[in-house]
């Protein structure tokens, strides 16, 4: 990961432990989300809710430079991941604390897979191979692997997921509350599954092509 000058050196330490208790409590994708975000050049900013739009989002580093990158042929996930950018509100940290940032992390860390995954396999020329999942479709993984890391986390974090609809206690056992996430996805972002919202690519405008279909990166 690549601090951006936004980011200073106690948030750079805060940042570095939750990554390290999401290995330690996560499950098996949960680590290799973690270890993702650590090995790959995502770029990381902290700034204001009101600019990052929420607790965090992620976003294209840079349009061009991505459709650019998208138009090498020979883009791999770890390196497309420099074309993306992962933002932490910083109100995320100073109010919600470690718990915030863990949870921040994973959740648009997942976002952050995403978006690499689908300017690689643009970039590979493989039409059988494309990686361009709805809003729907993304929102709901997301949130799926927040559901699970919060489950066994446990505590407070349980609490909390069960608190956003995320997690739910049936015969005495805690478990990951489908149904209460899809009506979250429908509620907060107006996505079902027969109204799924746009595919990835339209993340960028132009929007993101597969490599055979650009001229110099730009069509």
């Amino acid at each position: 990961m690549r601090f951006d000058e936004s980011v200073d050196g106690a948030d750079r330490k805060r940042i570095a432990k939750a990554l390290d208790d999401i290995e330690e409590h996560g499950d098996r994708f949960h680590r290799r989300l973690s270890r993702f975000v650590r090995a790959s050049e995502l770029n990381i900013r902290v700034g204001p809710a009101k600019s990052v739009g929420g607790s965090g989002s992620v976003r294209l580093e840079s349009q061009w430079g991505a459709r650019r990158a998208v138009s090498s042929g020979e883009l791999k996930m770890f390196d497309a991941a420099s074309c993306v950018r992962l933002s932490i509100a910083r109100e995320t940290i100073d109010t919600g604390g470690q718990r915030g940032i863990e949870g921040t992390l994973v959740h648009e860390g997942k976002h952050a897979v995403d978006f690499s995954m689908m300017l690689a396999s643009f970039s590979s020329g493989n039409g059988n191979g494309y990686f361009n999942p709805t809003a729907y479709q993304r929102e709901y993984s997301a949130h799926l692997t927040s559901a699970f890391y919060l489950r066994l986390r446990g505590g407070e974090y349980a609490e909390e997921g069960i608190a956003l609809g995320l997690l739910l206690v049936r015969e005495g056992e805690l478990s990951v509350n489908c149904e209460g996430i899809r009506l979250r996805l429908q509620r907060n972002y107006g996505l079902t599954a027969e109204a799924p919202g746009r595919t990835l690519d339209h993340c960028s405008y132009p929007r993101i092509r597969p490599s055979e279909e650009m001229w110099f990166g730009i069509l």
